[in-house]
């Protein structure tokens, strides 16, 4: 597996926690509103997950091509 590819699957799988959990934190104290449906409380970690996993995708893939010049 390449190297980017897994260094972004690292970061998802962080991400996703570093987010998941402080929101089911919120969710069993009772702190979000009403209408955040259980869908909200998983789709936002995974997002914002998503997002940091691409960031450092290619962050990773352009070292990897200023290494090879």
């Amino acid at each position: 597996m390449k190297d980017w590819m897994e260094r972004a699957l690292k970061t998802f799988v962080q991400a996703f926690f570093g987010v998941l959990v402080p929101e089911l934190c919120l969710i069993l104290n009772g702190g979000l509103p009403e209408d955040f449906t259980a869908w909200q409380a998983v789709l936002v970690p995974l997002l914002t997950s998503a997002l940091a996993a691409g960031i450092s995708a290619a962050w990773n893939i352009v070292l990897e091509h200023l290494k090879e010049e």
